[in-house]
């Protein structure tokens, strides 16, 4: 079973003064709401994210997590050095995995990078993909419109990754950067769940 967010949170929190943190003037001014919207259920998992015309990327959408893969996230920030440098890492990270699983849009293991335009930069789709060819990046990438999949996960500091299991579980994750073999075990560890966890069908056999 996966850690809590918020325990997972707490534990990666130390890490997150090596990127770049997170502009809370929007959080701010909803504070001063009149509360209307406090019964309003929040959202989850699976997310729509917008997806770009890229390298290794395609134009429409797509979601988060995708249904029977373990998603590897990273909610990521232009013109942020620690961001763009952890493209590279995380390009080290899938090319270990791809000797050993099956990594990519339909496969097990799929990877995802987005921008949310409330926090920082808000690239046009094409400065986002030159943004992404520019810093090597050649895995899904996309834009997180409303933000809505950053509030759900707590992304407080760029950048942040995240290992999800199929149901949107975190597994694992970091904020500010890490190394490649990190990645690597926390993917692993998404996986190992996703395969102790019990199959709907089987389920639905044995109650019958």
């Amino acid at each position: 079973m996966g850690l809590n967010r918020r325990t997972l949170l707490a534990v990666a929190g130390a890490s997150a003064v090596a990127g770049c943190l997170e502009d809370d003037t929007a959080d701010e001014s909803d504070s001063d709401d009149s509360g209307d919207d406090v019964d309003d259920e929040p959202e989850s998992p699976p997310f729509e994210l917008r997806t770009v015309d890229a390298p290794e990327s395609e134009a429409g959408t797509t979601t988060v997590p995708g249904e029977g893969q373990v998603t590897f996230l990273n909610p990521t920030r232009t013109l942020c050095p620690t961001s763009e440098g952890l493209i590279e890492t995380i390009g080290d990270a899938r090319a270990d995995l791809e000797s050993r699983y099956d990594v990519g849009p339909e496969g097990d293991v799929r990877f995802v990078s987005m921008v949310d335009p409330r926090s920082g930069p808000d690239p046009t789709e094409e400065e986002l993909a030159d943004w992404w060819e520019e810093h090597g990046g050649e895995w899904t990438v996309g834009i997180d419109e409303n933000g809505t999949i950053n509030d759900y996960y707590e992304v407080r500091g760029f950048p942040t990754v995240l290992a999800l299991d199929a149901d949107g579980e975190v597994h694992w994750r970091d904020t500010g950067g890490t190394g490649a073999s990190n990645m690597v075990r926390g993917v692993e560890r998404a996986l190992e769940a996703e395969s102790e966890a019990p199959d709907p069908e089987d389920a639905n056999e044995s109650e019958g």
